[in-house]
Formats: C-alpha cells, sequence, structure tokens
C-alpha cells in the first residue's frame, strides 16, 4: 500500500525545496537509467518524480511483463521492484535479470511479511532491499550504494578480462616462441643426421625413413604426446655415435673383422655420451644406447632381455630391420615389404618383441611405401643440381 506521507511528498518534490544535484555516477550529458516496477501506479509515480528530479531516468512499469519488455529495448542501470505482484512477481524478475542482464543492478522493494523472501532475493543476486513503506531518501542512498557496487563490479570484471586478455596473448607468444625452439631443435637434429648419411653413402636416408615408420608403429601400439616425440627423436639420431667410429672401419664394402666388429658395436655408447647431457633429448636415449638390444638378451651393449629394454627401443629395433631389409647395400638388393615383413616373423621372441611385431603386421604395406617412396623423392631433389646458365 502506499503511505498516506507520501501524497503530502509530492509537494516536497519541487525544484524550490528540493533542489537537483548529480550523483557522482554520471555527468549530465550521460544520465543513469533506471527502471520502477510496482503494480501500483502510484508508487511508481511518486519514486519516479523524485529520480527524475534528482538527476536520473526513470521508467515505470506496473507488470513484470511490461517490464521486461523495458529491458529487452534499452540497458538499464538499476532496477528497483516490488516483490509481490500478481501474475509473475519481483523473484521473477530478479532472476530474468540475473540470466539477462547481468550488468543490471536489482533492489527489491518489499512489505514487512516478506522479509525473509527479500533475504532469499539477496541470495540469488539482488543488491539490496527496501522495507514498505520507505523514506524516499534512503532509497536514493541505497540506490547510490547498490550502483557504486555495480561500477567497482563492473570494473573488477573489466580489469579481469584485460588481464585474462594479456595472459592469453602472453601465452600464445610463449606457445609460438616454444614452438619455434623446437622447430629449430629439429632442424639442428635433422642437419647432424644429414651430414652423417652424406657421410655413409649406402645407408642415406636411413634415419629420416626410420623416423617415419618409427611413427607409424608408435600410433599402432597407442602410444601418445610427448612420448611420441621422443620416440622418433631417438630415431632420427640412433646411429649418431657412428660419428665416432672411423671411415675405414664404417666405410667398409667387406665384412669386419672381430676387433673391426667390436669398435662398431660401440656407436650406441659413443651415440648416448655425446648426447646424454642434452636435456631436451633425455626421452631420446633409450632408442640412441638400447636400439641394439634383443629381446632373447643377446644385443648390445647392456644385454637386456625381455621387457627390461625400454619400449621405444624394442619399436625401433623392429623399424631398423625392416629398413635395413629393404634398403639396398652394396652386398645385396633390397628386398620386398613383404619378405622384410616375413624375415622379422621368423626373428619373433629372439631378436624382436612379439607384441611390437603383432601391431607392426597390422600397419598396411601401402603406408610404409608411401614413406619409403617420399624418401626417394626427397634424396632425388636434395641431390640435385641447378642449371647455371652461361
Amino acid at each position: 500500500m502506499l503511505n498516506k506521507d507520501w501524497k503530502s511528498r509530492m509537494d516536497y518534490l519541487s525544484l524550490k525545496k528540493h533542489p537537483k544535484t548529480i550523483p557522482e555516477h554520471f555527468s549530465e550529458d550521460k544520465k543513469i537509467n533506471l527502471l520502477v516496477v510496482d503494480d501500483e501506479p502510484a508508487i511508481c509515480e511518486v519514486v519516479q518524480q523524485y529520480f527524475q528530479f534528482n538527476g536520473y531516468s526513470c521508467d515505470t512499469a506496473t507488470h513484470v511483463k511490461n517490464a521486461l519488455d523495458f529491458l529487452n529495448v534499452g540497458p538499464y542501470d538499476l532496477v528497483i521492484t516490488d516483490i509481490r505482484m500478481p501474475d509473475l512477481d519481483g523473484t521473477y524478475l530478479l532472476k530474468e535479470i540475473m540470466k539477462n542482464y547481468p550488468d543490471t543492478a536489482v533492489i527489491m522493494m518489499t512489505g514487512v511479511d516478506d522479509i525473509m523472501q527479500a533475504v532469499e532475493c539477496l541470495k540469488i543476486g539482488a543488491y539490496d532491499y527496501i522495507p514498505k513503506p520507505f523514506d524516499l531518501d534512503e532509497l536514493n542512498v541505497a540506490v547510490d550504494r547498490a550502483l557504486e557496487r555495480r561500477n567497482l563490479l563492473r570494473e573488477r570484471r573489466t580489469y579481469k578480462e584485460l588481464l585474462e586478455g594479456k595472459v592469453h596473448e602472453r601465452t600464445l607468444e610463449l606457445v609460438r616462441a616454444y614452438d619455434e625452439i623446437e622447430k629449430t631443435y629439429q632442424r639442428t637434429l635433422e642437419t647432424l643426421v644429414s651430414a652423417l648419411d652424406l657421410r655413409e653413402k649406402s645407408t642415406a636416408g636411413h634415419s629420416k625413413r626410420s623416423v617415419e615408420y618409427t611413427r607409424l608403429l608408435a600410433q599402432q601400439l597407442k602410444i601418445r604426446g610427448k612420448k611420441i616425440i621422443n620416440i622418433t627423436r631417438g630415431a632420427l639420431l640412433h646411429d649418431v655415435g657412428k660419428i665416432g667410429i672411423p671411415d675405414v672401419i664404417l666405410l667398409k664394402p667387406g665384412t669386419f673383422s672381430d676387433d673391426e666388429w667390436k669398435l662398431m658395436r660401440k656407436h650406441p655408447e659413443i651415440g648416448y655420451e655425446m648426447l646424454k647431457d642434452i636435456k631436451f633429448l633425455e626421452g631420446a636415449m633409450d632408442i640412441v644406447l638400447y636400439h641394439h638390444e634383443r629381446w632373447d638378451g643377446k644385443g648390445y651393449p647392456k644385454s637386456l632381455k625381455g621387457n627390461n629394454i625400454p619400449i621405444g627401443a624394442r619399436i625401433f629395433a623392429v623399424i631398423d630391420a625392416f629398413d635395413a631389409i629393404t634398403s639396398k647395400r652394396v652386398y645385396r638388393d633390397a628386398r620386398s615389404f613383404e619378405k622384410a615383413r616375413e624375415i622379422i616373423w621368423e626373428n619373433v621372441d629372439t631378436q624382436f618383441d612379439p607384441d611390437v611385431v603383432e601391431a607392426f603386421s597390422k600397419i598396411p604395406l601401402e603406408k610404409l611405401e608411401i614413406v619409403y617412396q617420399i624418401s626417394i623423392i626427397k634424396d632425388i631433389n636434395s641431390l640435385s643440381v641447378p642449371k647455371v646458365s652461361i
């Protein structure tokens, strides 16, 4: 109900007795927009005139549906709404505002019997509540307080969004920088391996080809993420220790003597010693050191057996043999992919891990053939010499 004193307050709302004051929240050219919602038109009129005299822009609605129409047309800084109204009530309006107009502050007007409901509205998101009948000056204080709180929340949110944007931007910069470092590392490794391939021409392309074969087999074994990166790097660098083997042995076309073979077998340990202190290659060391171990424990350099051999080395052992069998050597021609698989199967349980060989046999030969053909094309391109006009 409208308090009887409010009728006389209309006289109070004159420019002579109540001079216009401009709140700190806005300037003359940008008014604060208020919306008053109450099913009693007299209350809407009194509150509207009070705030208009105080420099606000103020609309009124006597039904929640009308209020939602107003909200849908233009933004409001604050809504003052009664709780009890016919049909849809103030609590419903509050929830709609919280959902669709989160930047709009809400003050609830309530009768003495609705105090508990007003408290529930505060929990939903209302900024304040004013018991009826109320003093308009007290309502004005509540409005100022709600607008100040709203502005602080908006500033904090804007600052948070700005900060998150800067963090996101900086994160992208770091990711790009990290990716560039990774690419630089990879190019450096490939250059190193290319130098080795040029030295040992009989196995040209072996390391790079083995990387792609290894990737296919690791994926077949459901290996993902950083682990597959480490395994492929190990595949690329597996023979880097051959840099420490003299040319007279490394490039020898015939059979090695016992002493030469003994020295040749040291290349995994030489490679390991070369690379062990490089932090980003830690995960690749298993293949560099153990790629000549055998499933039956008769490999080198540590004579590891079965699952004691790291999975990366077990994978690469199969790939290393496959590429050797299918590549041409000075002492024999290349074998077919089908023959290579047959030979590998013959050495399951002695040289190779049965589970790894099983996975390898499920890779379509067409995929392996594509890897091989691409490596041949790259080799031809790397050897081509551009024509020079005279």
